[in-house]
């Protein structure tokens, strides 16, 4: 019905990209349609999408997004075509598309204010990585909550757990700044707390919050690698894969370098579980992961929105997670055997339960995202070199609801 139309798709450089790319032909043979797929590193991806939808005039029809990261601004700028009527409408939507088959925290995950932006592709939620032969040889039990996950970097500290025997750090994660914000998100949920309470301010600073930071910051200052504030996800898998530590708090997507048989030590000997529960039993677990959304300047909505389907349809979802071990978001693929693809049994168990618990919230949900995820990461690198936590993270709250006065006028 839409034969000879043009779409214009805006993909950022990603394992997901790179598994659809070479199925975009059979789209275009099933359907007529010509698509003009353009694809951009991450930052110049970014960078490109903001100008041109800023500009009022772009002519792109689908892009990918990130509504844990752009969001609130994109939605409050108009810049979103929501796509709840099209997936009500059954001559848009085909009954066998399935939306249910997504798994939940997914779906929440693309909503922003109540309202869908568009289908999950990938979905990623903070997990525990640990040695299971470590484990097993010092005997200690896999945590399943923080005070466990203590008490085993505790155990496990300075224990030999390299292939030359030398010692190893109970547990590694990142501490750079900005970055550590999203894997501390974890921590912060687990203890009960959240970013932003009801009244768009910022209540990270809870006595549950202020906790949060404090268990972070002695994990990784007494049992994590000396320097752990200049640690990326990048340094921190290194130390992982390396076999010189017994733990490792990250997002799941992270297994691929960790398994990776040119670079790791560790192959065959990593457990993967949901991430620990908290003193009240709070889940930490959360959920992140890139979607698809169309511009409400896009000339050809119907067409990008049966593009959106095609992409996200269960087979394409099949393909590209059997095919690049790129964890997608539908519960009927997980079910499958063949559809787990190379991706560790446990880990697929994990993501899947954690999906169903998890919180969207791994980013603060705020317009100026970078920056109040800075004024965090302040706070993080603090309770990790062991000064006033309580009067860093009573700074960084502050620093938020400045940065929101000045961003978020209604």
């Amino acid at each position: 019905q839409f034969k000879g139309t043009q779409l214009r798709v805006l993909l950022n450089k990603h394992p997901w990209q790179q598994g659809i790319e070479p199925h975009l032909k059979d789209f275009e043979a099933l359907t007529g349609i010509k698509l003009i797929a353009e694809v951009y590193p991450e930052d110049q991806f970014r960078a490109k999408v903001l100008v041109e939808l800023t500009s009022g005039a772009s002519s792109i029809d689908v892009f990918m997004t990130m509504p844990a990261q752009e969001g609130l601004k994109y939605m409050r700028a108009g810049w979103y075509q929501p796509v709840d009527e099209f997936l009500k409408d059954a001559s848009l939507t085909s009954p066998d598309y399935n939306w249910n088959d997504f798994l939940n925290s997914t779906r929440d995950a693309m909503k922003v204010e109540g309202k869908t932006v568009g289908p999950p592709i990938q979905v990623e939620t903070t997990a525990l990585y640990y040695r299971k032969d470590v484990f097993q040889k010092y005997n200690v039990k896999v945590p399943t909550t923080l005070d466990e996950l203590e008490a085993a970097a505790k155990a496990l500290h300075g224990k030999p757990m390299t292939d030359d025997g030398q010692p190893g750090f109970g547990i590694v994660a990142r501490g750079k700044r900005a970055a550590a914000t999203s894997v501390f998100s974890g921590y912060l949920h687990a203890m009960g707390a959240t970013w932003i309470g009801p009244n768009r301010e910022p209540v990270f600073n809870s006595e549950e919050g202020i906790k949060a930071f404090e268990l972070y910051g002695r994990l990784l200052r007494l049992y994590g690698p000396p320097g752990s504030e200049n640690n990326h996800w990048y340094e921190a898998s290194s130390i992982f894969s390396q076999g010189k530590a017994a733990m490792y708090t990250e997002f799941n997507s992270i297994w691929v370098p960790v398994e990776d048989p040119q670079k790791s030590k560790v192959i065959g000997k990593v457990g993967y579980t949901m991430f620990p529960r908290g003193p009240k039993g709070n889940y930490g677990s959360t959920v992140a992961g890139w979607g698809l959304g169309m511009p409400k300047t896009s000339k050809h909505q119907k067409a990008a929105w049966l593009f959106m389907q095609w992409a996200t349809n269960r087979d394409q979802v099949f393909k590209v997670q059997s095919d690049k071990g790129v964890l997608g978001p539908r519960e009927s693929v997980w079910k499958d055997p063949k559809g787990k693809g190379k991706v560790p049994a446990d880990l697929a168990e994990s993501l899947t339960q954690s999906s169903k618990v998890g919180s969207p919230l791994w980013n603060p949900p705020v317009i100026a995202v970078a920056e109040v995820r800075d004024a965090v990461g302040a706070a993080i690198v603090t309770a990790i070199q062991g000064g006033d936590v309580r009067a860093a993270v009573n700074k960084a709250a502050a620093d938020t609801k400045r940065i929101m006065a000045e961003t978020e006028k209604k």
